[in-house]
């Protein structure tokens, strides 16, 4: 039985070793597809609408999308400013993304608003613990940065409860110095 089992285990391995065949891969090319669809396209007063593929993907992240999505040397070329800054709006159903590029075809500087975007969980809790009871409406988000990044952002929440109501201005703890988020009365 031992002879069995030995010949059977080296067998195997023997057989394992005879099939690592390296395999070649042709060669392949990479091409720009964008992930949403670009619905209407002013190039002469900088205006790019777009159809997202699903629901909030251009409003979750403004920035990566207009990377994604946008083509800033076609842009150039049928807009005739081949030279100099190119201002951009990116707008959605929800809101817009203003973006700024040099010369060179770099982001220079973004800002973003958009209306009724679901809140970051930390935000969402503290707003939660802090207002139990209230219902939030409406709310807003504000962004803006330099080269693909957010410097300062904001949400303005409005709450009712009953017959009250309340306008908080909340800016998320990356950007704040206190705790999860600062909420202020305003």
């Amino acid at each position: 039985m031992k002879k069995l089992i030995t010949f059977v285990l080296l067998a195997g391995w023997v057989l394992t070793a005879y099939s690592q065949k390296v395999i070649e891969l042709e060669e392949t090319t990479l091409t720009f597809e964008p992930t949403g669809e670009v619905v209407f396209e002013d190039y002469a007063n900088g205006i790019v609408k777009v159809r997202e593929n699903y629901a909030a993907q251009f409003q979750s992240n403004a920035i990566a999308f207009i990377n994604e999505n946008f083509d800033i040397n076609r842009f150039r070329k049928e807009s005739g400013n081949l030279n100099g800054d190119i201002y951009v709006t990116v707008t959605s159903p929800k809101g817009h993304l203003n973006a700024r590029y040099d010369d060179k075809n770099q982001l220079v500087s973004t800002f973003q608003k958009f209306e009724d975007v679901p809140l970051p969980f930390e935000v969402r809790n503290e707003v939660y613990a802090n207002y139990m009871g209230w219902t939030l409406t409406k709310d807003k988000y504000i962004a803006s940065g330099t080269e693909g990044n957010i410097d300062k952002e904001k949400y303005i929440v409005y709450l009712e409860k009953g017959s009250e109501r309340e306008k908080l201005r909340i800016t998320p703890a990356r950007t704040s110095t206190t705790g999860v988020a600062m909420v202020e009365k305003f």
